[in-house]
């Protein structure tokens, strides 16, 4: 990195440590200041997430809507704040805040050596989840990342990510990585609600009402490697509270005919946002592709 990206790390470091180490109670007031400033003063992407909103939810009254629009607010705040928390107090703090519940489904099938992948969509808190997981199961853990564009802030959710182990993997080097861990028993995590970049491999499967791309890592991964499939859904049941639900789509993805394994992924992601339509990162650029 350059001086100014260097600095720009060291100055985040700061900014995430000073901000994590207070009280949840002024945290929380900390998060109603940014609330307002991203929902209300500056309408952060607020045209998109109604469309997207509106366009997935079509039952529900414009009421209805805003409040899902609110709570999400609320909730990407509170990301923010419980991002700065993890940075600065570490795993054993993050852990009295998240459960991950079914976890024999990991240790059954890393006990007959077989690997498995994580299918995870972009709910709260994701961040604290992918540490819960390196900490709660017993294999190498890698984890597929879309890199940012600014090298500092990239860095520094590397390192923030990988910090007690878990091997980062950018999108663009996954076959190579997962062609070093095809002989070791591990946990593949990957973010498979991601827009794809190459729609020429991408599956189209309805979702939330319209035909959507999604990327077809997933189900290249999961076949070639036969791992184990778990969907995790992530629910908050408190403010600042989350338990994650592993449940199993398939044990042979290679039998499973092609595009099937992705439509189970996101009927399911669909069936959980239908639960918490709040819990999801609105904000994402989801639909912007148009179906061939």
């Amino acid at each position: 990195m350059t001086f100014r990206e260097r600095w720009t790390y060291h100055l985040m470091d700061w900014i995430f440590t000073r901000f994590g180490k207070l009280s949840w109670n002024k945290l929380d007031r900390i998060s109603g200041i940014v609330y307002n400033i991203l929902y209300h003063w500056w309408g952060y992407r607020k045209e998109l997430v109604e469309r997207h909103i509106k366009d997935s939810f079509p039952q529900f009254s414009p009421a209805q809507r805003r409040e899902i629009e609110k709570s999400f607010y609320q909730l990407f705040a509170d990301w923010m704040s419980e991002v700065c928390f993890m940075h600065a107090v570490g795993w054993d703090s993050v852990r009295e805040h998240f459960e991950i519940k079914n976890l024999h489904l990991f240790h059954e099938a890393h006990r007959q050596g077989k690997s498995v992948i994580v299918a995870m969509g972009h709910q709260f808190n994701w961040e604290w989840g992918g540490w819960i997981v390196r900490k709660d199961t017993y294999a190498p853990i890698l984890c597929i990342y879309l890199p940012l564009k600014a090298k500092a802030p990239d860095r520094f959710f590397r390192d923030l990510r990988g910090r007690y182990g878990t091997y980062m993997l950018p999108l663009g080097k996954m076959g190579g990585g997962l062609a070093r861990m095809r002989s070791t028993t591990h946990t593949l995590i990957l973010m498979a609600d991601q827009s794809p970049s190459d729609l020429e491999k991408a599956h189209w499967v309805p979702f939330l009402n319209r035909l959507t791309a999604w990327h077809g890592g997933l189900e290249r991964s999961a076949k070639l490697g036969n791992y184990r499939v778990l969907f995790v859904e992530i629910v908050q049941v408190a403010r600042h509270q989350y338990e994650a639900y592993p449940s199993l789509l398939s044990d042979n993805p290679s039998e499973l005919s092609e595009g099937e394994l992705t439509r189970q992924y996101a009927a399911a992601l669909e069936a959980s946002l239908t639960r918490h339509p709040h819990n999801w990162l609105w904000t994402h650029r989801r639909w912007k592709h148009t179906p061939p």
